[in-house]
Parts: C-alpha cells; sequence; structure tokens
C-alpha cells in the first residue's frame, strides 16, 4: 500500500460527523483520482485494510462495497478487488455515458440491515437448483394443495365471473373474513368477520400494525431470538427493537418486567406458539404473567401466530388474544401451511387500534388479490384445511427428525440446539464463537446457507447462532446440507481459532 493513503487509514477521526466508513472511501476515491492507485492496481484484502484503518472486517467490506457502487473498484471472484479501467478519468469504457451510477450519490445512505440481505439470499436460494437452502422456512412443493386449489379456482371463476378479477373492499372478501372468524372460533378466539383486515402476508400484517401502534422514539420488547420481518417492521417504524430472552418455556416474563421498570414499552411482539426460530411454546404460567404486566403497563401484546398451527409435540394453547382480545393484537397467514405463494394473511384487532390498523391497509395496497380470497375461502369452507394439516404435520415431523439427527451427527460435538416441538426451524449455537462472515461464506462455498443470528436478534449475539429450517427441504437433502454445513463450521472455526468473539454478517 502507498505509504500517503495508508497514513490517512491510520488517522481516521473516530469522532468526526462523517462515518469511518465513508472516511475510508474518500481516502481510495481521493487516490485514485490523483493517480496514485491506477487502472487494475488490486487494493489489500479487507482483512489487511481492517487491521490498518483499526476497524472490523464488517466495516472494512462495507467501504469496498461503496467503491463498487461508485463504479470505481470491482471484484474478481476468488481473485480480490481491484480499481476498475478509466476510473480516476471517468472514462471507463465498460460503461455507457448514460449508465445509472449517478444515482449512489443521488439516494440517500443505504440503511440496508443484515435481514435485509438474509431475506435476499434465502429467496436466491430457493430458486437455484444446484443448493441446499436451510434458511427456507416455507413448505416444499411435496406438500403444496396444488391439484385441488387449481379445481376451486375454476370453480371461482364460473360461479363468480368479473369479481373474481374486480377490487374489492380494503378489509377483505367478506366470504374470506368470515370463515377466518370461524377458523379463529375454533381457536376459542372471539372474533367477528368485522375484526379482521386481510393481509398480503403476514409480513404485511406487521408492517400495518407498527405503523398504527408505533412513533419514532417508541420501544419495543421483542423476544431475542425473533423473526427477523418483526425487527424489520420495528425499525421501519423509528421504533427500538429491546431483546427479552427466551428459553424452553417462551420470553422470559420476569426478564421482560425487569425491562418495564426501565423503559416505557409501547408494544411486546411475541410467538407464544412454534416459535420461530426455536420451536418452542410460551408456558401457561407466563402467558398469564404476560396479559397481567400488559393491564398493569399499558402495552400492546402482538401475537404472531404463523407457525402454531404445525404443532408436531405437546398440546395445543389458547392463543393470547383469546385470553385479552382488547389488549392482543393477532397476525397470522397461510404462508407456512397452504403456500407462501398465495400471499395471503390476517390481522385480528379490536378496539380504535383496529380502525388505524385498517386505514393503514388502505394507505398501503387498497385490498388482496380477490381470486385468491375467494378460493381460501371455498377451501376453508369445505373443511379442507383441517384435513390439510393432517398431511402437514407428519410431513414436518420427518423433516424435523432428519434434521435434529443430522445436527446431533455432524455438529453435535461443537454445538448445541433446541430441540423444536413444531414449526419450521431449529436454534443452534455453537460452542465457540467464530466470525459470522467466515461461517456464512464457508457455508455459501459449499452450497449450503442458513439465517445467522446476527440476522434474528435485536441485540449484537455474543456467541454464534444458526437458524436452520427443515420445512423445505426433503430429508435426504436435509442430511446432506448439515453435512456440507458440518465441513464449513469445521473450515470457520481454524480460521477463528485466534478470535475472541465472532464478527457480525456484513
Amino acid at each position: 500500500m502507498s505509504m500517503s493513503y495508508k497514513k490517512q487509514l491510520s488517522d481516521l477521526d473516530r469522532d468526526g460527523s462523517r462515518s469511518v466508513t465513508a472516511q475510508i472511501v474518500d481516502v481510495f476515491a481521493h487516490a485514485i483520482e490523483r493517480g496514485e492507485l491506477s487502472a487494475g492496481d488490486k487494493l489489500p484484502p479487507t482483512r489487511e485494510l481492517a487491521e490498518v484503518a483499526a476497524v472490523n472486517h464488517l466495516t472494512a467490506a462495507r467501504a469496498y462495497r461503496r467503491l463498487a457502487e461508485m463504479g470505481l473498484v470491482a471484484g474478481r471472484v476468488g481473485s480480490g478487488t481491484y480499481v476498475r479501467g478509466g476510473a480516476s478519468t471517468g472514462a471507463d469504457p465498460d460503461r455507457s455515458p448514460d449508465d445509472d451510477s449517478w444515482q449512489h450519490y443521488a439516494l440517500p445512505d443505504d440503511d440496508s440491515s443484515a435481514g435485509d440481505r438474509v431475506l435476499a439470499d434465502m429467496m436466491r436460494a430457493a430458486q437455484r437448483s444446484d443448493g441446499l437452502p436451510l434458511s427456507v422456512g416455507y413448505p416444499g412443493a411435496g406438500l403444496l394443495p396444488t391439484d385441488e386449489l387449481a379445481a376451486i379456482t375454476a370453480e371461482v371463476f364460473e360461479a363468480e365471473g368479473p369479481r373474481a378479477l374486480q377490487y374489492d373492499t380494503a378489509q377483505g372478501v367478506a366470504e374470506l373474513r368470515e370463515q377466518l372468524a370461524l377458523l379463529g372460533g375454533r381457536r376459542d378466539c372471539p372474533d367477528s368477520a368485522d375484526h379482521i383486515v386481510v393481509t398480503a402476508g403476514a409480513r404485511q400484517g406487521l408492517t400495518l400494525v407498527t405503523r398504527a401502534v408505533l412513533r419514532p422514539g417508541d420501544a419495543v420488547a421483542c423476544e431475542s431470538p425473533t423473526f427477523f420481518g418483526a425487527l424489520e417492521a420495528i425499525r421501519a417504524a423509528g421504533a427500538e427493537a429491546l431483546p427479552v430472552p427466551t428459553d424452553d418455556d417462551g420470553l422470559d416474563t420476569e426478564a421482560l418486567e425487569a425491562l418495564l421498570r426501565r423503559h416505557e414499552i409501547r408494544l411486546v411482539f411475541l410467538q407464544p406458539q412454534m416459535h420461530n426460530p426455536t420451536g418452542r411454546d410460551l408456558s401457561r404460567d407466563r402467558a398469564e404473567h404476560l396479559i397481567a404486566l400488559s393491564r398493569r403497563h399499558g402495552f400492546f401484546v402482538f401475537e404472531d401466530g404463523v407457525y402454531a398451527d404445525l404443532r408436531i409435540e405437546g398440546s395445543a394453547r389458547p392463543r393470547l388474544r383469546s385470553r385479552a382480545p382488547e389488549r392482543v393484537i393477532y397476525v397470522e397467514s397461510f404462508s407456512k401451511t397452504l403456500g407462501g405463494g398465495l400471499r395471503l394473511g390476517w390481522v385480528a384487532a379490536s378496539g380504535p387500534v383496529l380502525e388505524r390498523i385498517a386505514r393503514e391497509k388502505r394507505r398501503d395496497d387498497i385490498h388482496c388479490v380477490t381470486l385468491t380470497q375467494l378460493a381460501i375461502a371455498r377451501f376453508l369452507a369445505r373443511g379442507r384445511y383441517e384435513a390439510h394439516l393432517e398431511r402437514a404435520i407428519p410431513f414436518h415431523a420427518e423433516r424435523r427428525d432428519a434434521l435434529v439427527d443430522a445436527v446431533v451427527r455432524e455438529l453435535g460435538a461443537v454445538a448445541s440446539f433446541v430441540r423444536p416441538l413444531g414449526g419450521g426451524h431449529m436454534w443452534v449455537t455453537l460452542d465457540e464463537a467464530v466470525d459470522e462472515r467466515d461461517l456464512y461464506e464457508a457455508a455459501a462455498e459449499q452450497g449450503v446457507d442458513y439465517v445467522p443470528g446476527i440476522a434474528v436478534m435485536p441485540e449484537r449475539p455474543r456467541a454464534t447462532h444458526m437458524r436452520l429450517s427443515f420445512s423445505y427441504l426433503d430429508p435426504d437433502e436435509l442430511r446432506e446440507a448439515v453435512r456440507r454445513l458440518g465441513v464449513a463450521v469445521r473450515a470457520a472455526r481454524r480460521r477463528s481459532s485466534a478470535a475472541p468473539a465472532a464478527l457480525p454478517l456484513a
């Protein structure tokens, strides 16, 4: 490295208004502009840059990514990062004079999180034919009721005609809301159709509720670990996600009570049955304690029941909403049972908050697909959902057992895990922390991926965690995926043997 900008990198202003990442980008950009770095010159590896600039690997990688977005450098797989041809003069022959690189200057700083990137990776992994995704938590093709729904869809067109392609109310098609209310009634939830807002999956429900309830600066208590979509929705509303630990009995309500003594909590988000990613339940005692705390401190309880119907072991619990409908807002979807491509979920709420949620729905997308709603209403009315669950439970049980056995065999000597009672995921913790980027990249090299702990925890993890999903792959594929993951874990442990703690995933 040239001494001129090496010295600049070692003299970064740690207390200035500009971020350290932006300062590193400026140093390299100016070196390229002055000709100190010429077209084709190789930049130092991120680990060397991190050492010289006294930053972590994440910051170094982020700086190189920003330089690439500016069109100044390009990465070559397996080789490194190089100054692009013509970068210092702006005359890169590989780029059109009317290319879109100017947008990097016009757009605000990218605030994407680990959850954003993991979600993108997860969706890409599910489409690859050569990979084995342990990140995908929705059901594999063998479980989806395609033939039955195809026949019902044809019936809808025949019976409803043009209505199937028209707009309906923002709150949802009446027939579907009535069936969802009946489904809730079978779970002891006292909801009428008027209490329900149909959404484009549970993820939209999360967004609508957080927008309706939260304001910038509010505090939300949520399980750690949790669903990364919940963290994204909370942060997008400008609120702060505060962690509450979990164990085999679910959310630790004693820890929540201690948190309430220090913070004014507006909302508590949790998954009390078949928790994602641990697959555990909230105990009955803790459920009662949670509702009592809500009455005492005046916060909303946001109950996510997306995986609750996928119980393999244990007895079903009443939904929290059945205990205190005036305090509990409930969200669910058919994405993990009937198919995510339906994009069909719902929110159940009571009182003034219901109208706020309905208003946010009208602002968001006017309504959900009429055809899908009418088809699923018929599916539910015929009792086909319960019949489908009778297939879904053994389907998931076989895959859960295959994953558990594989983790014991391949990772048992170096990791611990929580045995899920159901759902679609398992939570694994390595006995010794490793660099999360090393592990994630090593797994990718093996053709397997997973959800890293940092993407599903409100706080920075002190250990190295993995969410492994079992619903998408077949049992033999799960066994092979964990075998490959074991190879990746051993490689990452060798590389991180001298590291005192795990670094977060960029």
